[in-house]
């Protein structure tokens, strides 16, 4: 799957193979860097979509039982002009590898 933020086009299965290895080149960690930088920004934007207390945070599981809801993921998908498919792996991606993110 390819996503893409202004200027870079990122491919879901490099960033996937980059993220698990351990020693990565210099290419490698500006990619992924720029990469957690644009899943993070998304996420914030996917997360407050969802939420509907805009005063208290939602967790990140609160925020994939929130998008279960084929209308509320809908509604992201269009918001943001991304596919229901690209919202899952940005979630799936600040889960497992975005540490600040709960």
């Amino acid at each position: 799957m390819q996503l893409t933020d202004g200027t870079w086009t990122f491919d879901s299965e490099i960033i996937d193979e980059t993220a698990k290895k351990l020693e990565r080149d210099e290419q490698e960690r500006e990619m992924l860097n720029a990469f957690a930088r644009y899943a993070y920004l998304r996420y914030k934007q996917i997360r407050d979509s969802v939420n509907p207390r805009k005063c208290k945070y939602m967790k990140i599981d609160q925020v994939r039982e929130q998008l279960k809801s084929p209308a509320k993921l809908r509604k992201v998908s269009s918001l943001f002009d991304i596919s229901e498919e690209e919202v899952h792996y940005i979630i799936d991606f600040a889960k497992k590898y975005l540490k600040y993110v709960k």
